[in-house]
């Protein structure tokens, strides 16, 4: 018997100017953002939906742009 799959997205991923931004389903009502920079975080978040959520990393991932991109990498 044929069975019917039924796809839904739980994580996107994207780069951005010059970021690595994720967007990550938590739960009903709630999607996780990161925006990561050479495996960096630099900022991150929660929105109530997956759009909120992008949408919030698109923002972080230019401002972190506009305030010069810089990061500090650990010092081993």
């Amino acid at each position: 018997m044929p069975t019917t799959t039924t796809w839904t997205t739980r994580h996107a991923v994207t780069r951005m100017h010059g970021c690595d931004l994720a967007v990550v389903w938590r739960g009903p009502d709630l999607w996780s953002w990161t925006v990561t920079v050479a495996g960096e975080q630099v900022r991150s978040g929660s929105a109530r939906t997956m759009t909120g959520a992008q949408d919030a990393a698109v923002r972080a991932a230019k401002a972190h742009t506009d305030d010069g991109g810089r990061i500090q990498l650990p010092l081993f």
